[in-house]
């Protein structure tokens, strides 16, 4: 598991998620998007970094030293980006769910009705 940060880019080698960082002139300047949030959803870099490793924890099943999901560090994670871990479990299995649609359909019209014919 790693977590690969530049000023502008935020990735993991685990995680089809990444983390990109605004930078056009508005008062969001500078700001950072997760790639698994809503669009309207900016953040400093520290919660982008946690948001990576949280979807990392998750999408891993990472284990503490006990042998189990470390629950209440997920959670507090979470938190940080102003979620639960619920909803970010949800919008991690909506993202693999769209992206396997994604993989059955060329036609991006095909896709959308793949992915709503699933849901």
């Amino acid at each position: 598991m790693t977590i690969t940060t530049t000023q502008w880019l935020i990735t993991s080698d685990v995680a089809h998620e990444a983390a990109f960082r605004i930078d056009v002139p508005e008062s969001g300047r500078g700001t950072w998007m997760l790639s698994y949030l809503p669009t309207d959803r900016r953040l400093t870099r520290a919660q982008a970094l946690t948001g990576m490793v949280v979807a990392e924890m998750i999408l891993m099943d990472q284990l503490d030293p006990t042998g189990r999901f470390d629950l209440e560090i997920a959670e507090l994670h979470a938190a940080e980006l102003g979620l639960t871990l619920h909803e970010v479990m949800c919008l991690l299995a909506l993202r693999a769910r769209i992206g396997s649609a994604d993989e059955t359909a060329s036609d991006p019209a095909d896709r959308i009705e793949h992915a709503a014919a699933s849901a």
